[in-house]
């Protein structure tokens, strides 16, 4: 594999790398093209493949004339929240002093897959537990306590679930739910990331004097990959439990960088194609 590559990140899954280029293309990519993306990426042809058809299988993605596939239209929750997280900052609102919380006590922990898929929505989300079966976050989201209970049911939360607004805590308990979020080192993660970007937005910059393109293909995808995963985890604390100039700062590189980096990718994959 090429060693030029200056990040060191877990690759993605195959059935992930297939869904991000043939969402990126927007449109028909050869099966060819999605082959050699793979082998870009560490990949074997078989496992390719198998991946392809499991998509295909999913209703994922189509297949398209001899040996072309392109993406489906996916309105899963999940896949909306994970695809629109350009407009999360746009959802914070001013904050009244109440929390949206969650009564989690009557889900059974037993059911692994149901379990994960709770604590996925409430991570998404930016819930911390407060209280054994008690977790809560700031109310200042767009959404009426409906909408947002709807939204939570969507991406997995179980029916079990209480969700509802709280306020009027006493002095302790208030005290002891701004302190739930390590504000320090989400700073520090947010400023890492930031840094992270500059340094390879400049790299990128360089194609092909100073890195191969191949090499900036695959960096662009596996740092992007980690940043933006990193926004879906931001819980869009108010101003008054954590400024949010450099969160907005990490927002706006990263969509910068996403622009850089899908030029890239097309750039590489028109050449495949030839």
């Amino acid at each position: 594999m090429d060693k030029s590559c200056n990040v060191v990140a877990p690759r993605p899954s195959a059935p992930d790398l297939m869904l991000d280029l043939l969402v990126a293309r927007g449109g028909a990519l050869p099966a060819r093209s999605l082959l050699r993306a793979g082998q870009l990426l560490g990949l074997g042809e078989n496992t390719v493949r198998v991946s392809l058809s499991r998509l295909l299988a999913q209703g994922k993605i189509d297949r398209v004339g001899r040996g072309s596939y392109q993406a489906l239209a996916r309105d899963s929750a999940l896949f909306q929240t994970v695809d629109a997280w350009r407009l999360r900052e746009s959802r914070r609102l001013a904050w009244q002093g109440c929390w949206l919380s969650v009564h989690d006590a009557a889900v059974m922990r037993s059911d692994k897959t149901q379990w994960r898929r709770h604590q996925l929505a409430l991570g998404l989300r930016g819930f911390a537990s407060l209280q054994q079966g008690l977790l809560v976050r700031p109310d200042n989201l767009q959404g009426s306590l409906e909408q947002q209970r709807t939204e939570l049911l969507a991406l997995g939360l179980s029916p079990k679930a209480l969700v509802f607004q709280a306020a009027d805590f006493d002095e302790a308990t208030e005290q002891c739910a701004r302190s739930l979020w390590n504000t320090r080192s989400l700073l520090s993660a947010h400023r890492h990331w930031l840094a992270m970007l500059k340094a390879s937005h400049e790299r990128l910059s360089g194609v092909p004097q100073v890195i191969p393109l191949a090499s900036a293909v695959r960096e662009s995808l596996l740092l992007g990959r980690q940043v933006i995963a990193h926004l879906l985890r931001d819980p869009l604390l108010p101003e008054e439990l954590m400024p949010s100039e450099v969160r907005q700062q990490l927002h706006q590189s990263m969509q910068s960088y996403q622009r850089q980096a899908l030029r890239l990718w097309l750039q590489w994959l028109r050449e495949q194609e030839n």
